[in-house]
């Protein structure tokens, strides 16, 4: 059945193709590198099209407005818990209530995360980019409507209201944090993909910098949620009608003509020009028996596989440096963080800084993300932030000793302290990872393992934010700050040996390195599939992958 959709694809591809092509655009440079045997995905791509680089844009656009309903449930108890804590408060609650509606958001989002693996794998990339809005719609709705008005009076039932309220949103978050990485990495040029992957991180900066500001203007904190409430309606109308399914999630499933169709729509072109580009994709593509409609079984199986459990294994210890390192502490107790790092200052308005900062610093992180590589940017990040916290745990340990008033540079040391570690976290640490998750993983693993991935990611977190003010109080401001500085200096130290550099190469090359495969081979099926595509076999030489850590490639 296969081989005959195969047979109804387009035109006769050329007799050479000893490359991985990037897009659908022709230009002298693929000829004159398949006339050398040049490997093209190490080499400069062609400018895309600007209608093309328009098409790439919305579509990497549309597929992470999700994660701006994602930050927003992030940022969104640093604007309303101080307002909960008011004495006047509508609603007041204690420190241990208010430790909960902070992390109870948390304690879901992992469920989301491992929901959202089985919807990618199962229905596709775009019914998962579609899903993950119906929990947030629920969820905000449940913040910003009183229990009073639901006909639940009293504070137990307001309560529970925002609990369940949080969890939902919690969960959205979750089910929205893998599946727009993994979509603009299976449909992005290469040229393209190392900007493309981090605007989820861009999405979820904005979110966050759009609940600060929110809560900075309006009264209540219902309101904000009100506001909130109409991101994932807006989601969930644009993915509806501009995102194509993946053509490499259609592969996977042996449904052929209909990838054609989507690569041609994710291309502007017309379905007998993508020929070329999807027999490369066919080589590549995972096979429908490895496919996770195995389910756990096939799961198991893969892991056995070192180009699944390497990534696995990396990844999540960055996410885990990541997380002790403090980074989603300051965005879960931003205006308190201001507060306890003596800044003198408006907290609301140094809360809105902080964000906007964030924001500009990872737009800027998918610029630079695509030009010297994530492993140099994760680096600097992680040193930077060793510093900062190092800085600000000193001072507050000197200004705790009212003897060494003295050696205190001024009051402005806490304030710049604390940006410049906010700063330094987007540039790598807090960004990248969440990038990373798009590139490192087989098509055929990579919505289990994205979805385990940041499932442990938010684990962490939920754990780091929910201790943080048990450890204010163990260890006192200076110790806790310390911590974290001594935790983003292990976590640079575990980048510099272990995390592999993806910046220009194509997610094929990425597997091979973590597998230590030398030769890419086809098996009987696919070469038929080939032959009928008039691919010849000499397209599928063998290719010597360079390391992309700068070390020798793993043997196997």
């Amino acid at each position: 059945m296969v081989l005959k959709e195969i047979g109804g694809v387009g035109e006769t591809l050329r007799a050479k193709v000893q490359w991985t092509p990037d897009c659908c655009i022709p230009g002298k440079e693929k000829d004159e590198m398949a006339e050398k045997g040049h490997d093209a995905s190490a080499q400069a791509s062609p400018t895309p099209h600007w209608k093309l680089l328009l098409m790439q844009v919305c579509l990497g656009v549309v597929a992470n407005m999700g994660g701006i309903s994602a930050g927003a449930n992030l940022g969104f108890s640093a604007v309303a818990l101080p307002q909960m804590r008011h004495p006047n408060a509508t609603m007041s609650v204690n420190a241990e209530e208010a430790s909960w509606i902070a992390g109870v958001s948390a304690l879901a989002t992992p469920v989301g995360c491992l929901l959202s693996g089985w919807l990618l794998d199962r229905l596709g990339r775009r019914p998962a980019l579609l899903w993950q809005n119906v929990p947030a719609l629920l969820g905000w709705l449940l913040l910003a409507v009183p229990a009073d008005s639901l006909g639940l009076p009293g504070k137990a039932h307001g309560l529970g209201a925002v609990y369940f309220g949080r969890i939902l949103t919690g969960l959205a978050t979750g089910m929205g944090s893998v599946p727009g990485t993994v979509y603009v990495a299976e449909v992005g040029l290469k040229q393209l993909r190392g900007m493309l992957v981090t605007w989820t991180s861009i999405a979820i900066s904005l979110g966050i910098v759009t609940v600060y500001v929110i809560g900075a203007v309006l009264p209540s904190w219902r309101l904000v949620a009100v506001v909130c409430a109409a991101l994932p309606l807006l989601s969930a109308v644009l993915v509806y009608a501009v995102v194509v399914e993946s053509p490499v999630w259609l592969l996977g499933r042996g449904r052929l003509a209909e990838a054609r169709t989507a690569l041609a729509r994710t291309r502007l072109a017309h379905p007998g020009d993508v020929d070329e580009e999807l027999a490369s994709m066919l080589r590549n593509r995972p096979k429908p028996s490895t496919a996770r409609s195995s389910g756990l079984r096939g799961v198991l199986s893969d892991l056995r596989h070192p180009e699944c459990w390497k990534p696995l294994l990396i990844m999540n210890a960055f996410f885990l440096f990541q997380q002790l390192s403090g980074v989603f502490v300051v965005i879960f107790y931003a205006v308190d963080m201001v507060v306890e790092a003596g800044v003198a200052a408006d907290p609301y308005l140094v809360a809105v800084l902080i964000g906007v900062a964030r924001l500009l610093v990872t737009l800027v992180t998918g610029f630079l993300s695509n030009r010297v590589g994530r492993r140099p940017l994760a680096i600097v990040s992680g040193a930077g932030m060793a510093v900062c916290m190092t800085a600000l745990a000193t001072h507050l340990l000197l200004q705790s000793r009212g003897d060494h008033a003295g050696l205190l540079p001024g009051p402005w040391l806490p304030a710049a302290a604390l940006v410049s570690f906010i700063l330094a976290s987007t540039l790598g640490f807090l960004t990248l990872p969440w990038a990373m998750i798009g590139e490192v993983f087989p098509a055929r693993f990579r919505g289990a393992a994205g979805g385990f991935t940041t499932c442990s990611a938010y684990l962490y977190s939920f754990a780091v934010v929910k201790a943080h003010p048990g450890a204010m109080q163990a260890l006192g401001r200076h110790g806790v700050f310390f911590l974290y500085g001594a935790m983003a200096l292990l976590g640079t130290l575990f980048v510099a040996l272990a995390l592999p550099e993806t910046q220009g190469r194509s997610l094929q090359d990425i597997e091979d390195y973590f597998r230590g495969r030398k030769r890419v081979a086809l098996d009987s099926a696919d070469a038929e599939a080939a032959a009928r595509l008039h691919v010849p076999a000499q397209a599928k030489q063998s290719t010597e992958l360079k390391p992309l850590n700068g070390s020798a490639a793993a043997k196997t």
